[in-house]
């Protein structure tokens, strides 16, 4: 009986050291994720010093609408240059920037996106999704280098039952310019 008894022990201290060990491990993982995502966040706005340092205007001309939506392109270039504004990095100059930031929207649609059924067994949409489609170049003129060129895509998901395709359509712009702008330091 003393015999089992210490082998027991034994095991229990193999088991509780391996058990200290798996923990240092995988607390050590999270926390190095963690930090990862805390600053790689950071990475994808005009603030800070994101951008290269001879870069200080950018020209946004007038998106081409290549869609059948009428005034998409006009939305997605006035909520762009909103969100250049605000990112209070660039200053927006109407020729001869220092970087040009242009594209046309190639794509709009609205089409349903989640259902419910009734108690008639019939088939609701309850939200919908509108998608953006736009091909955009990011060019640094003082280099004369392509940033970025692409296709980049953003949604809108809005409730049917309590919002308009208006709302989806701003939400959509929003996402889009963001993914516009997140693309485009990337490259960097």
């Amino acid at each position: 009986m003393f015999q089992t008894y210490k082998s027991l022990n034994w095991k229990t201290t193999i088991r509780n050291s391996l058990f200290h060990q798996y923990r240092r491990v995988i607390v050590t993982i999270v926390i190095t994720l963690s930090l990862l995502i805390v600053y790689g966040c950071g990475i994808y706005t005009f603030n800070g010093s994101s951008l290269p340092s001879h870069l200080k205007t950018v020209e946004i001309p007038l998106f081409v609408n290549n869609s059948m939506e009428p005034n998409i392109a006009d939305e997605v270039t006035q909520e762009l240059n909103r969100q250049v504004l605000s990112g209070n990095q660039l200053r927006i100059v109407s020729k001869q920037g220092d970087a040009t930031i242009s594209g046309s929207v190639t794509s709009y649609e609205n089409k349903p996106y989640s259902f419910s059924a009734t108690e008639t067994k019939q088939v609701d949409v309850d939200q919908y999704k509108v998608t953006i489609v736009a091909e955009v170049e990011f060019y640094d003129n003082k280099k004369n280098n392509e940033l970025y060129k692409g296709s980049i895509t953003g949604e809108g998901i809005y409730n049917f039952k309590t919002e308009t395709e208006t709302t989806g359509r701003q939400k959509a712009e929003k996402d889009l310019v963001k993914r516009i702008l997140e693309s485009s330091v990337q490259s960097w």
